[in-house]
Order: C-alpha cells, then sequence, then structure tokens
C-alpha cells in the first residue's frame, strides 16, 4: 500500500452559491478545467474530504464537489427541508447546471453511491462514467450488520433526529480527544489505521458542526433508501471499488453491486476499511483514471464535448 503524502494537497477551489428549485443555498466548490468529475462525498464530509483524489484528477479534469444542504457552508435558513437521495441527486444536477455542465463522471463515496445513482435515475444520459467508491446501493445498515443491532442502529438515528444532544455530545467529545477517538475508530475498524490523520480529523470535526436536522435526516434517509432496482439499468462505464476490511459497506455488498451493474469493474482493496479514500495513493487513482480513460473523459473529444462553463 502507498502511503499517502503528510501535506494536504494544496487546490485553489473555486467558491460558487448555488440555489435549489426549493430555495436551499449550496456551498460548491470547482477547480482545473476539462471534462466535469463531480465528487459525491460521504454523509457530513466536507472539502478536504476526497481532496486526494481530487487532486489527482487536475489538471486533466474539471473537479467539482458541494457541501450537502444542512453541512458545510451549505447552511439552512429555515426547516423543515427534504434530506432524501433522491433530493440530494436533484441538488447534483442543479449545481452542473449552474456550472454550465451538461455531463460529468460522477465519484461517490459511501453516501455518495446511493446518491450518484438517483443521478442516473433521474438523468442517465448525464452521467458519463460512475465510480462507487466504498458504498451501497441502498439500506447500508441491514447489509451491514445482523438485523438486531440494524434495528438497533434505526432507532438510534431516528432518535437522533428528534433529540440529537446526546449524539452532538458524543461528537463533541470526539473532537476534544482526538487520540481517544483515532483509537477507538481504528481498534474498531471502522477506519484504518493507515487513513490520513489529518483529514480523518477533518471529517470528524464537519461532521460535529453539521446541522444535526439535516444529518441524521439525511443518514434516516439513507438507510431506508434503496436504489438497487437502478443497476441493472446503469449504461455508463462504471468502476466498484471494495475495502476488504469494510463493515460498514462489506465487500459482498460491492461485488453484489458489481455483478447486477452490465460491464461494471470491481476493485478490492486488502486492508482497507470504509475509509479507503483516505487510506489509499495509487491504489486507488489508478483505477479511476481507467474508468475515465474508459469513458474517453480524460481527453481533448471529451473537454470539447462538455460545453461552455462557468
Amino acid at each position: 500500500m502507498t502511503k499517502l503524502p503528510a501535506e494536504l494537497p494544496r487546490i485553489e477551489y473555486h467558491t460558487h452559491r448555488v440555489r435549489t428549485d426549493d430555495g436551499v443555498d449550496l456551498c460548491v466548490q470547482s477547480a482545473g478545467a476539462g471534462p466535469a468529475v463531480l465528487l459525491v462525498n460521504g454523509i457530513g464530509v466536507c472539502s478536504p474530504g476526497l481532496d486526494f483524489v481530487a487532486a489527482q484528477l487536475l489538471p486533466r479534469q474539471r473537479v467539482i464537489s458541494w457541501d450537502y444542504r444542512g453541512m458545510g457552508q451549505s447552511r439552512l435558513d429555515r426547516w423543515p427541508v427534504a434530506m432524501d437521495m433522491p433530493r440530494h441527486a436533484r441538488d447534483g444536477l442543479r449545481i452542473l447546471d449552474a456550472l454550465g455542465e451538461p455531463a460529468a463522471a460522477v465519484l461517490g463515496w459511501s453516501m455518495g453511491v446511493p446518491v450518484a445513482l438517483e443521478m442516473i435515475r433521474a438523468a442517465p444520459a448525464r452521467v458519463a462514467a460512475l465510480g462507487a467508491l466504498f458504498g451501497a446501493p441502498g439500506q447500508p445498515f441491514r447489509t451491514a450488520f445482523p438485523r438486531p443491532v440494524a434495528a438497533l442502529v434505526h432507532a438510534f438515528v431516528h432518535l437522533a433526529r428528534v433529540a440529537p444532544q446526546p449524539a452532538q455530545a458524543l461528537l463533541d467529545g470526539a473532537v476534544m480527544l482526538p487520540e481517544a477517538t483515532w483509537a477507538v475508530c481504528t481498534l474498531t475498524g471502522f477506519c484504518g489505521r493507515t487513513a490520513h490523520r489529518a483529514i480523518w480529523e477533518e471529517h470528524v470535526r464537519s461532521t460535529r458542526n453539521a446541522d444535526k436536522r439535516a444529518y441524521f435526516g439525511s443518514m434516516a434517509a439513507m438507510m431506508e433508501h434503496d436504489a438497487s432496482d437502478v443497476l441493472p439499468a446503469v449504461r455508463c462505464p462504471t468502476l466498484v471499488v471494495a475495502g476488504a476490511n469494510d463493515w460498514v459497506t462489506p465487500p459482498r455488498a460491492a461485488a453484489a453491486m458489481a455483478a447486477t451493474i452490465p460491464g461494471a469493474r470491481l476493485v478490492t482493496l486488502p486492508a482497507t476499511s470504509h475509509f479507503g479514500v483516505i487510506e489509499h495513493g495509487p491504489e486507488l487513482w489508478e483505477p479511476l483514471d481507467a474508468l475515465l480513460a474508459a469513458a474517453g473523459w480524460d481527453g481533448a473529444a471529451a473537454g470539447a464535448a462538455a460545453g461552455p462553463r462557468r
């Protein structure tokens, strides 16, 4: 396994504000030029969550990402608002519209996988390639845990939606005690020991600072959502990446997803957790490059087809 550099990538993002059709103001980041690649993050995660992946795509591709509604700089000025996976997918398509991108390769991590699949359901011609990284098409907790444990997790999430104070206290403690948090998460295998520590700590902070109504609303929607019916209809080049030690979205879920999507390529990375996006360098980047090449999304022809940019 190639260790990631200690220094974080220096990416000069342009920040955009994009208003959705239901009146939510999203914070969007873009950098580079070329065919568009939309990075769809895990729940609660903001930049620099996928910055190592972004850095490898630049400057050949234009990289776009966004803070989910209620997270990062996409703050909410009213409540309630929709938090389901199709809603997040419509946000992604709205962002492409606002930035003048008729199509993009979509790389989704964790919750980004069902969001990407819902983008394909809504507008298949706009997704030039799909990268499903350490995720599942639907109901991940029922896949990850035995039924009684999954029921407890679902009950906790639903409780946290209406009474987030205990969960907030737990996250506050996680930020205040980074060594203990790191020890617990690596001992349980939730995060691999080789993960980039600085980005991991940013993940924890961004989750802590998220609007908990939005965070747990999205989590509740994700754990009940299922886009498995979309898989047989996917026609774009597809890469599914699994971590051999990922118990959140296990390798068997990734294998089943890859087997159902016509022509999908499955890559399983050894000794890798759910946070493989911050554990790997070329082992992850090389299959992503191959995916974009298979889609014709890394050359001049693709750049010309991508249209004007804003």
